[in-house]
């Protein structure tokens, strides 16, 4: 057998994802699905979370034991992204800044208050170091207006310019790197109707409410005709369902993520949408956030 050339190997670069998040288990949620697949095809995928969770709340109401929940928190992060085959992970080193209003928006090591220059710098270097084809965040709503989520939209977006510009650098900022495409995720209004209505149908509760709604009430979410991407997650929904399950303190047993009858997990829970807001699109919708790169499926 002939072996190619060592020169030869390091040109056939390896497809890479980024996924940013501002805490724990925002990763699972938003992009389990896509992280899983990309990990299953080979391609090199690192997930970057801005804070540790410092304000959340033992929602679940689990026994923490000895630990503090940001240890825990941290800890669940680990089995999460274990299940989900991600070995490449790191922290953009920021502070919880809780939700709006909150005193944690103003404590001087969260990720709210911090220098949009500084933060946006650290990982524009992350960016270079690991030069992923496929970067992922948050919209600019913040998905839900949360302050880290939209922190996380604005620096993202700031470190991918910085990233690519020849004139940004210092010693140690590496070479620069221009990412092909950049997404958000998405929350489609139809898909969280009809999460809402088939939760009731079943007798279930909805983290919408009791009654039927319609789009005028939703305070999130983004209009279909604006989704370019629509991701079968389908093949590998029990690990993104088994990556939820980790974040123990965040996500129990009686979430609506994880206790619809196994009828409807597919139905509900079976795609990830995104929004391409930089690089070429494919077909509309996309089935793959590498569609029309090298290793794309469309």
């Amino acid at each position: 057998m002939r072996v190619p050339h060592p020169s030869i190997l390091r040109e056939v670069a390896v497809p890479a994802l980024l996924c940013v998040h501002p805490h724990p288990d925002d990763e699972s949620i938003a992009c389990g699905g896509v992280i899983a697949q990309a990990v299953d095809a080979g391609y090199r995928v690192k997930v970057v979370t801005c804070t540790r969770g410092e304000e959340g709340e033992n929602l679940a109401g689990i026994d923490l034991g000895d630990e503090d929940l940001v240890t825990h928190r941290v800890r669940e992060l680990a089995d999460a992204l274990d299940e989900l085959g991600v070995s490449d992970h790191e922290f953009l080193g920021y502070r919880d800044s809780g939700m709006v209003d909150t005193p944690g928006n103003a404590h001087p090591d969260s990720f709210h208050a911090a220098d949009l220059y500084e933060a946006s710098a650290r990982l524009a270097r992350t960016i270079r170091r690991f030069r992923p084809d496929v970067v992922v965040s948050d919209d600019a709503n913040g998905t839900y207006g949360h302050p880290d989520h939209v922190k996380g939209h604005r620096v993202t977006e700031r470190a991918l310019a910085m990233a690519e510009d020849p004139w940004w650098h210092t010693p140690d900022d590496g070479e620069p790197h221009a990412v092909a495409k950049r997404y958000v995720f998405a929350f489609t209004r139809s898909a969280m109707l009809s999460t809402h209505r088939r939760l009731l149908a079943e007798g279930l509760a909805s983290p919408f409410g009791e009654g039927d709604i319609d789009e005028s009430d939703l305070v999130f979410g983004i209009p279909d005709e604006d989704v370019t991407t629509i991701v079968d997650i389908s093949p590998v929904l029990d690990r993104k369902r088994a990556a939820m399950r980790a974040h123990r303190s965040q996500i129990g047993e009686d979430s609506f993520f994880l206790n619809v009858p196994e009828d409807l997990v597919v139905e509900l829970f079976g795609t990830e949408a995104f929004v391409l807001l930089a690089g070429e699109v494919g077909a509309t919708p996309e089935e793959d956030l590498f569609a029309g790169l090298a290793g794309g499926t469309s």
